[in-house]
C-alpha cells in the first residue's frame, strides 16, 4: 500500500484564501450600515445631552439652586450649563459633541427662578448625514422634540 506524502491535517492555500475573500466580502458590505450606525448614535446622544443640559438648568433655577438663575448656552464646540453667564459664568459643565454633528439656533437662555420660564424660545436644529432632529423650547419652558 502506497502511503500519502501529503499530511491529512492542516489547512491548504485554497482554504486559506476563501475565508479570506468570505470575510473580506463580509467586511465591505457591513461597513456602511455600521458606519451609519455610529453617525445615528451620535446624534441621538447629542439630541439627549441638550435636552438633560436644558432641563437641569431649569430645574437648578426652580429649586432656587445657589439663589441664582441657571442656563445652558452652546460655547464652540460644548453643550454648557452654566451659572451666571455664558461667557464667564461661576460655575459652568460643559459636553463636548462629535464633529459629525451640527448644532443651530441654540442661543444663550437662562431660566427664572420662580416657575422655569426660559429668557427666550428656541428652535435647535440638531443635524447629521443620518438626519435632523428639532427641538423646540416654548415660553413656558417645555421641550418638544421632532
Amino acid at each position: 500500500m502506497l502511503k500519502n506524502s501529503y499530511p491529512e491535517n492542516g489547512v491548504t492555500f485554497i482554504e486559506l484564501l476563501m475565508v479570506v475573500a468570505l470575510i473580506s466580502i463580509l467586511a465591505a458590505t457591513t461597513s456602511p450600515f455600521l458606519a451609519r450606525f455610529f453617525i445615528q448614535t451620535n446624534l441621538d446622544a447629542t439630541v439627549d445631552k441638550v435636552v438633560s443640559t436644558l432641563k437641569k438648568a431649569q430645574s437648578y433655577s426652580m429649586d432656587g439652586k445657589n439663589n441664582v438663575a441657571w442656563g445652558a448656552c452652546l460655547d464652540g464646540t460644548n453643550i454648557r450649563l452654566f451659572r451666571g453667564t455664558c461667557g464667564s459664568p461661576s460655575f459652568s459643565e460643559d459636553f463636548s459633541y462629535p464633529s459629525s454633528v451640527g448644532i443651530s439656533g441654540f442661543s444663550n437662555v437662562t431660566f427664572s427662578t420662580d416657575r422655569g420660564e426660559p429668557s427666550s424660545t428656541l428652535t435647535i436644529t440638531i443635524s447629521a448625514s443620518t438626519g435632523t432632529k428639532n427641538l423646540i423650547l416654548n415660553s413656558a419652558g417645555e421641550l418638544d422634540i421632532n
